[in-house]
């Protein structure tokens, strides 16, 4: 393991990426310094290996699955992403419509109804109506169109 403060440089130093003038400041520094001439060294060693180095052969078969493979990958990030909004979506439609269900359960939605249109559906669930309660049933429609309360 390099301690050198100037250990950090010698990657930009091996792959000629320093400046002319750092590069010679570097290289003095080199001739003084044994821990990084010695990676300088075994770093040269590994490219030189790394280069002699063959590929190996791929089968045709699993280079086209990794090909497609990598070609899924856009469209896979997008499918999930839709797949997590649709959720989103389908949770928020369905606490739309437990608060709604419970919300039609209240009776408070017959509070603000006319009296005569309240009676007007219980009439219509009613099985048999009587004549007695069509006439009032009626009154309860004059009272409400004409603007008077029961109390007037």
């Amino acid at each position: 393991m390099n301690t050198c403060e100037q250990a950090s440089r010698l990657t930009a130093y091996h792959d000629g990426e320093m400046s002319p003038d750092c590069r010679a400041d570097f290289e003095r520094h080199l001739g003084q310094c044994p821990q990084c001439a010695a990676e300088l060294d075994r770093l040269r060693r590994l490219t030189a290996l790394l280069g002699a180095a063959r590929p190996a052969a791929i089968p045709a078969a699993s280079l086209a699955r990794l090909h497609r493979a990598v070609d899924l990958l856009p469209t896979t990030g997008i499918r999930r992403l839709a797949e997590a909004l649709a959720c989103v979506a389908a949770a928020i439609l369905l606490v739309c419509m437990i608060g709604l269900a419970r919300r039609s359960d209240a009776p408070a939605a017959t509070a603000s109804m006319p009296v005569w249109e309240t009676q007007a559906v219980a009439q219509q669930q009613a099985v048999s109506a009587t004549a007695t309660s069509d006439v009032l049933l009626a009154s309860w429609m004059v009272q409400d169109l004409s603007g008077r309360s029961e109390h007037d």
